[in-house]
Parts: C-alpha cells; structure tokens; sequence
C-alpha cells in the first residue's frame, strides 16, 4: 500500500532492523525529516537513522509513550526534535498549520499529486462497525463517517 502510495522505499521493523534499513537506503546519510506515530523504541531507532541537521517529529504514540534515547545520536548529529498533538491545545500551531498547507500541500491536493488513501466509508448509523474497523488495526486508510 505504502509503494502505492508513492513510498520510495518501506522499512518493515518485524523483519528489518529500522536504522539500518535508512542507513542502508540512504546511502549512511539518513533521512531528512522523520514523522512518528509509534514512540517508544520506534522512535529511538529514529534518532540515528536522520541525517545530521534533520528534524524529527513526534506525532503519536501508538507503540509507547516512553523512550530511552541515545543522547549522542541526538546530540552528535544536531538533530531538531519537536512533539505535536494534534489536539491542537493552542490556536497558534492550528494557525500556523493550516497557513503551512496554502504553498505546497493545498496544490498537491488540486493537481492530483497528493490524494487520500481510503479504508472505508460507513453512515453513522453503523457507527460501531467504523469504531470496529478502526480498533482491528486492519485498516488501510482512513474511515469516513457520512451523513444521509
């Protein structure tokens, strides 16, 4: 799904070693920006597989909220660490995303060349089959509640 989806390159952590599977892929240098959703060991593994000067976001933690990280794969490669929630608690980083979306992403959308990868569509009358879907962790995409 994710090759379907554009992906370069798919690390799959059951059978690959994730740093060096990046490593690997990108040639020693790692990648320049890391988005992850797991936490925990996911995202320790992340820090020495982002190349020097990266940036590396936290955005969820579905696997751990806790990590022990290597402080000199921080450190050694200068590395920009941020965590978001997309609760968006304040309404400057609301702001600050949705204006971020006007130069590069809103175009994408338009022309095709970013496009929603959808799981499947229920009314909210069969809300419980969508909470079903989601909690199967068998989902490929996102869930679309409609309204008839």
């Amino acid at each position: 799904m994710l090759k379907r989806a554009g992906a370069d390159t798919v690390v799959a952590t059951d059978d690959q070693d994730l740093t060096q599977a990046v490593l690997d892929a990108t040639g020693g240098e790692g990648v320049d920006v890391v988005l992850d959703h797991v936490g925990g060991q996911t995202f320790a593994d992340c820090l020495p597989s982002t190349r020097v000067d990266g940036h590396v976001v936290d955005i969820g933690r579905l696997g751990q909220a806790e990590s022990t990280i290597n402080l000199d794969a921080l450190s050694y490669r200068h590395l920009h660490v941020r965590g978001v929630s997309f609760g968006f608690s304040r309404p400057e980083a609301l702001g600050q995303v949705i204006a971020a979306l006007f130069d590069e992403v809103i175009p994408a959308v338009a022309d095709g060349r970013i496009h929603p990868v959808i799981d499947s569509v229920h009314t909210l009358g069969r809300a419980d089959e969508a909470a079903d879907r989601m909690r199967s962790h068998q989902a490929h995409g996102k869930i679309i509640p409609t309204v008839h």
